[in-house]
């Protein structure tokens, strides 16, 4: 544009005639209008490409923030309800080997006063009024055995009670 001075502005500017508007412009001035114009445009694409890649690495970065985050507290959830629980019954067990072992004592001395009572005793051979070595193996099966009560897991509840659903529907459907 040019500087206009205050005797420039009295005046219109020159209207173009019809011949130079119907004339062909020259190249150069094409090109550099072209170039612009693709510069810009290079420009408008960079920025927004710029823009997208900022706002998917953002995205990227809360998406990976909140897997870790729900994986803290999945494992969280799994130590409060599963693995403490567990340790717990376990070492309940293991502190209740001194019954155990006084079982076992017990077992061991009426076998050897039935042992000294008759002398030599076998397997095969023994009179189950005086002495019967399976006595408490009939009696209860889980005799002088550690055993846990059946664990039901809390982070597979809903698998739990889908099951309980079904076996409830079967029952229903057979009549048992």
């Amino acid at each position: 544009m040019k500087n206009l001075d205050n005797d420039d502005l009295d005046k219109l500017p020159k209207l173009k005639s019809s011949k130079e508007w119907l004339e062909p412009q020259p190249l150069s001035f094409m090109e550099a209008l072209a170039k612009e114009d693709v510069n810009a445009a290079i420009k408008s694409i960079l920025y927004r490409e710029n823009y997208v890649i900022k706002e998917l690495d953002k995205y990227l970065q809360r998406h990976d923030f909140l897997n870790v985050r729900r994986r803290e507290m999945l494992y969280k959830r799994w130590v409060d309800h599963v693995a403490n629980p567990l340790q717990k019954i376990i070492a309940e067990k293991v502190r209740s080997h001194k019954k155990i072992k006084k079982r076992r004592q017990e077992e061991l001395d009426t076998f050897l006063k039935y042992v000294n009572k008759k002398g030599s005793t076998f397997i095969e051979h023994y009179d189950p009024k005086d002495y019967d070595p399976f006595y408490m193996n009939k009696e209860d099966l889980n005799f002088l055995k550690v055993t846990t009560p059946l664990f039901r897991d809390p982070l597979k509840k809903a698998q739990y009670d889908k099951d309980d659903e079904k076996r409830t529907l079967l029952q229903c459907e057979t009549g048992t």
